[in-house]
């Protein structure tokens, strides 16, 4: 059984939702089992130190189980999942790291098994569909999770474009839609 957990977005915030969603996120995984984390969407050059915070985030919520943690490189990305029980791909752009992962194209095998998880662009990225931020039309993930989702739903800091959202409650009726504001998250399975 694959574990996906789509998250509305801000991970970092230190809430009882955030909490919830990292305990959740570690429930199945074995001890000693490595975990990666994947920056790819992320603007920013440097990422050492979100991942020292959510490294720090994830051993708060891991009920005492120790796991090896990994950061993501797009140099040895499928070996790096390859080798992991679960997968974090946090946010940043959704265009540039759906244009990453489109490049892989064995990926879901090798995701088959695992406990994945998507923040933000990371679940726009898992998503069948979801809306843009900043223009009036929707982006197509990779399907994994047939869904389509609205991450920063209602956000005072990051909501999804108005219109965007319009159209994306007309596109592919047939797939549930999911609303995830801030924080909030949802698990599927398959």
């Amino acid at each position: 059984m694959t574990k996906y957990i789509l998250h509305g977005g801000f991970t970092r915030q230190d809430n009882e939702s955030s909490r919830a969603f990292y305990k959740e996120f570690v429930r199945d995984v074995p001890e000693g089992s490595n975990i990666l984390l994947v920056y790819l969407a992320s603007r920013e050059e440097d990422n050492s130190k979100k991942f020292e915070e959510n490294v720090e985030s994830i051993k708060r919520e891991s009920e005492g189980k120790s796991f090896n943690f990994l950061m993501a490189t797009q140099e040895n990305f499928l070996s790096e999942i390859e080798k992991s029980k679960a997968v974090c791909f946090y946010g940043g752009s959704t265009n540039k790291l759906i244009k990453i992962l489109r490049t892989y194209p064995d990926l879901q095998p090798l995701l088959e098994g695992k406990t994945i998880a998507g923040s933000s662009a990371g679940a726009y990225a898992l998503a069948r569909f979801g809306p843009s931020h900043d223009e009036e039309q929707i982006r197509e993930g990779l399907g994994l999770v047939p869904v389509r989702v609205v991450c920063h739903y209602e956000s005072s800091e990051l909501p999804p474009n108005e219109k965007a959202v319009s159209i994306l409650e007309d596109t592919a009726p047939e797939l549930e839609l999911v609303f995830l504001k801030d924080c909030e998250w949802k698990v599927f399975t398959n």
